[in-house]
Formats: structure tokens, sequence, C-alpha cells
């Protein structure tokens, strides 16, 4: 994310929208989701629901069950309730304002995604879940690559703490 911010920070967008390779945004993504930030200038980000195109092995159902809880339950909740939820590294829109002003990306964790959406969340800045935003993806497959995965997802949220005890700490 940090060589794609450098290559478009001068082109004067106001928005950027994030995907991963294997992500197939519906095509009225960007009217979805844009709409909700042109209508709220304190808007950070918006996060829409990941579906999933191959639940069809059970290593693939099993991750497929506990990330539709993530989304239908916990990401849509805490957006309701306004407080902090983590933007989930694709499948939304931020506004570059935002990602600014709390000081860029910033690769010294490996789960930046989740770093910017705090100190966004620490700056005052604000976010939203958009459940009926559907946008398909896959699975890891194999037990190797699902591993792989977990370790970036369980380690990161550690490193966070690390690097920002203190702003945590001392906010609001």
């Amino acid at each position: 994310m940090v060589d794609g911010m450098a290559r478009v920070e001068d082109q004067g967008f106001e928005f950027v929208a994030i995907f991963d390779a294997d992500f197939e945004p519906p095509v009225d993504f960007l009217y979805q989701t844009v709409i909700h930030m042109v209508r709220d200038d304190n808007l950070a980000f918006v996060q829409t629901c990941w579906t999933f195109t191959n639940s069809d092995s059970l290593l693939t159902w099993a991750q497929k069950v506990g990330l539709d809880f993530h989304f239908a339950v916990e990401q849509r909740a805490r957006s309701f309730l306004g407080h902090f939820f983590n933007f989930n590294g694709t499948a939304g829109v931020w506004r570059v304002k935002a990602i600014n002003d709390a000081g860029g990306w910033e690769s010294d964790t490996v789960v930046e995604d989740m770093d910017l959406s705090l100190r966004v969340y620490l700056k005052g800045w604000r976010s939203i879940y958009l459940h009926d935003v559907k946008c398909p993806n896959e699975l890891p497959s194999t037990l190797s690559a699902y591993k792989t995965q977990q370790f970036r997802w369980l380690s990161g949220p550690m490193q966070i703490v690390r690097k920002s005890f203190a702003n945590i700490w001392f906010s609001r």
C-alpha cells in the first residue's frame, strides 16, 4: 500500500478503493460505498462484507463459518454502536485525507490495515461497515496457506499493542 499510495498521492484523488487480487467487487461497488464518504466528511473508511467462492472443503468451510460470524456479528455490531473496528485489509474504500492525518500506511507491523484503522480512530475519525455490499473472494485452500494467514492475523495485534499501547492508554 505504501508504494500504491505514493503513485497516486499527487493525482488529487479524495478516495482510494482497496482490493486483494482475488476479490470480485460488484459493478456498483463504488456507488454503494463512496456515497457514504461523500455524505460524511468524518468517515475514514468503509468496509464491506466478504463472501466466499470456495467453501467446498472442510478447511474452507470452517474458515467461512468463522469469517461469516466476524462480519455478520462483530463488524456489524461495532459499526452500528460507533465503536472501533478494524479495516480488514481489502474490499473497502479509504479517505486519503484520513490516511495522511494518521501518518500514512506504515509497514512496521504485519497487520498494517489494523494499525492504520486504530490510528485514524484515535485521531477521531469514524468508520462504517456495509453488510449488504458483498465482495466474493477465495479462502486459503491449503493448510499451509491457512497457517500463514492465521500467524499474521494472530501475531499482528500484539505488534500493534507494543507499538501503540501509550497512544491507546492516553486516548479519550
